[in-house]
């Protein structure tokens, strides 16, 4: 089975970002031969709801532990990525001990994942790495070393969802790679519209019923609406909730995630190695 060609190096943070070339779209077998893993970017804070998504859509159950490999593919022991990643630290972990370069994925997943442990004010130098990162990846002539999607977690139970440090990660591209901002634990602003539906006099039974259509209704004018300011805008975005209920499988994030891949041969090696995802898998063949 021939490989497909290596994808030409991009140059600028403009760019259309990682693309498989035309001859080899049509053919999945020989592009998941030249690129077996989808490698995703998740940025956020910690407690922002990454190592949920991440199980959802990994079809790993809480208790799974993940598998961690070095920049080089070495293979690291768990107790030293618990104190690496920001995805499973404990606050009260020293922050400079995290690496973004960390390559995690779980058993029988597909998927690579880095992890940024996300903006706060001050914090210039994160802003850097991460960059720096998606630069020198994008950089990378080969299809499977390139960063192919980038997850931006927003955590609405926050005391300041989305702040400027946050939104400041939208004032430079990424070099084409299609970034989707989730907005995590969308229960929070629903459980907050609730209370303020009651102490504007809504019985329980009202504001239950209008707490959800109204925290939407916030969410667009206080915060989709920063979102749309920002001169590089995220190519999709989703709000999520109830993430704690088993039947959740983030289905809706891989949809989104797939509509924000411009590249047709980018979006089946997506499709392919989220295999569980048949209803996807359907509408990806018909469509």
């Amino acid at each position: 089975m021939s490989a497909i060609p290596e994808v030409s190096r991009v140059v600028n943070a403009d760019d259309n970002g990682p693309s498989v070339p035309p001859s080899g779209t049509n053919n999945i077998m020989a592009l998941r031969a030249s690129c077996p893993q989808f490698r995703i970017l998740v940025i956020g804070k910690a407690n922002a709801g990454k190592t949920t998504i991440l199980h959802k859509v990994c079809n790993a159950t809480p208790e799974t532990k993940p598998i961690v490999y070095d920049q080089n593919g070495k293979k690291l022991r768990g107790g030293f990525f618990q104190k690496t990643s920001a995805l499973f630290q404990k606050p009260t972990l020293q922050r400079g001990e995290h690496n973004i370069e960390h390559q995690i994925t779980f058993p029988g997943s597909q998927f690579i994942f880095h992890d940024s442990r996300g903006f706060e004010a001050g914090a210039v130098g994160e802003m850097e790495i991460v960059r720096e990162f998606i630069r020198k990846r994008s950089d990378h002539e080969q299809l499977k070393d390139k960063v192919h999607a980038i997850w931006y977690c927003v955590p609405m139970d926050d005391s300041r969802p989305l702040s400027d440090p946050e939104l400041g990660f939208f004032k430079e591209g990424t070099w084409g790679v299609p970034v989707i901002a989730i907005f995590t634990k969308f229960d929070a602003q629903i459980n907050i519209t609730f209370g303020k539906l009651l102490e504007d006099g809504k019985t329980d039974q009202e504001a239950f019923q209008g707490a959800s259509q109204y925290a939407n209704k916030i969410f667009q004018e206080q915060y989709l609406s920063r979102l749309k300011a920002v001169p590089y805008q995220p190519k999709e975005w989703i709000c999520l909730q109830d993430m704690d209920k088993p039947e959740n499988n983030c289905s809706e994030l891989i949809e989104r995630t797939a509509a924000a891949i411009d590249d047709d041969g980018l979006r089946r090696l997506f499709i392919s190695v989220q295999a569980k995802d048949l209803k996807l898998n359907i509408k990806q063949a018909i469509g």
